[in-house]
């Protein structure tokens, strides 16, 4: 009995010194302004106060980003309670088919869609933090600008990198059409598929950090996700599952694969 204890005990430490994921970023991107929201015409047209959210995983050295997914019991879920903003002209479900010279227009750089890394054609995304400020997209019609009293004048969040990681869908071809750029739907969710990258995904070496960003949202309502995600490890074949809820197995959880902002908070009626 000492001995299968001090196994089950050995094999527990191992499992906390091997998990991948360090932390789960929320970054809000960018607010709409009066001027985003007049200045362009759209289908489904971007909100006032419009808030877009990016989401990354941080991960430790020698990891990468083998898959966003859904499975029974583990739904993957991300919501508004409004809608999702997709740019009508110029957006897609997956940002490496949305050219550089495009994102110079009007509101491009806010469309919503799922990402293992890219914030554009050839582009890597970064954290506004990490952001070197060496080139930046100049927007069109003074939009998202200096002007307009936003950092993306100085700090755009992507990096001009060539070849990026592209996600590849299984069982959502469907699904991701809520990223789609005549959407105007406020759920994504899947219990049966996901993206993935052949290959795994792994954050800019230049930047001696690893972060992926996993996908792009605006939106004016309450935005939130549980997520469950598939790690490669240093060492080949073997990977690590983390999901949101009811971990079986060999599943590892994360706090920061839950999420909830609320823009509204409703009163509660008083008696």
């Amino acid at each position: 009995m000492r001995v299968l204890v001090g196994l089950v005990l050995i094999m527990f430490s191992f499992n906390s010194l091997c998990q991948g994921l360090e932390r789960v970023i929320v970054e809000k991107f960018y607010t709409a302004s009066d001027l985003d929201t007049i200045s362009e015409l759209h289908t489904f047209p971007l909100s006032r106060n419009s808030i877009t959210y990016r989401v990354y995983l941080d991960l430790k050295p020698g990891y990468s980003l083998q898959a966003v997914y859904g499975s029974p019991g583990h739904d993957l879920k991300i919501k508004t309670s409004t809608f999702f903003f997709n740019h009508s002209e110029h957006g897609d479900v997956i940002p490496n088919v949305i050219p550089y010279r495009t994102l110079t227009k009007n509101t491009v750089m806010l469309d919503s869609w799922l990402s293992v890394g890219a914030s554009g054609e050839d582009s890597y995304a970064l954290l506004l933090k990490d952001d070197d400020t060496l080139e930046t997209v100049k927007h069109t019609k003074f939009l998202l600008s200096k002007k307009n009293g936003n950092i993306l004048f100085e700090k755009d969040g992507l990096k001009v990198s060539g070849k990026v990681p592209r996600p590849t869908f299984f069982n959502i071809d469907s699904a991701a059409l809520v990223f789609g750029n005549k959407s105007n739907k406020k759920e994504f969710s899947t219990n049966n598929g996901g993206w993935f990258c052949l290959g795994g995904a792994k954050g800019l070496d230049s930047l001696g950090t690893n972060k992926i960003l996993i996908g792009q949202f605006t939106t004016d309502g309450d935005f939130s996700f549980e997520l469950n995600v598939q790690l490669g490890t240093p060492t080949i074949g073997v990977s690590e599952k983390y999901v949101a809820v009811n971990p079986v197995a060999s599943d590892f959880t994360h706090p920061g694969l839950i999420y909830e902002s609320r823009k509204n908070k409703s009163k509660k009626n008083k008696k």
